[in-house]
C-alpha cells in the first residue's frame, strides 16, 4: 500500500498550514489547544460526507480525493482522540468493508505548526505501512507499537 510522499505531500501541508493560522494564532497567543485528525482511504470513498458530523467550531479540510483532515478546536491530546474515534465509528458504520487509516496530534505537544504537521503525516504513512486499519494512532501508540514488534 502506497504512502503518502513527495509532491502530495508537500501540497497537503501547505493547504494544511494555510488552514491552521487562525487556530494556531489562538494557540500561541490565549493557549486555546487544539487536535488535528486525518484520515485516508485507500478506496474510492466521499470522505466529504463526514463535514456533517462534526461541531461548528471544527474545521473540515478535504486534502485530496482520498484525503481529508479535521481540526477539533478547544481539545487536548484525550479529547482529541476521542473526538477522531468519533468520526471513525461513523465511517465504520457507513462505509463498513472500507478501510480508513488515521492519525492525530495536538498542538500543544509540538514546537511548531510544520513538526506538527510532518508528525502527522508521519503517524499516518506508519499506520498505511503497517496495515493498521480502523485505528487512530498518536505519538504514545505508535512508540508502544514499535516496542511490541
Amino acid at each position: 500500500m502506497p504512502k503518502i510522499a513527495g509532491e502530495q505531500y508537500s501540497l497537503m501541508q501547505q493547504k494544511l498550514i494555510q488552514t491552521l493560522k487562525d487556530f494556531d494564532y489562538r494557540f500561541k497567543r490565549y493557549e486555546i489547544s487544539y487536535s488535528i485528525a486525518i484520515g485516508h482511504s485507500p478506496d474510492n470513498t466521499d470522505l466529504s460526507i463526514f463535514a456533517d458530523y462534526i461541531r461548528l467550531t471544527d474545521r473540515f479540510i478535504i486534502l485530496d480525493r482520498n484525503t481529508c483532515a479535521v481540526i477539533f478546536d478547544c481539545t487536548n491530546t484525550e479529547s482529541g482522540v476521542k473526538a477522531a474515534n468519533n468520526l471513525l465509528n461513523h465511517f465504520q458504520s457507513l462505509f463498513i468493508s472500507a478501510p480508513l487509516f488515521t492519525s492525530v496530534v495536538t498542538a500543544s505537544n509540538y514546537e511548531n505548526t510544520v513538526q506538527m504537521i510532518q508528525e502527522l503525516f508521519s503517524l499516518l504513512n506508519y499506520t498505511i505501512a503497517h496495515n493498521m486499519n480502523s485505528i487512530v494512532l498518536t505519538h504514545s501508540q505508535q512508540i508502544q507499537h514499535l516496542q511490541s514488534v
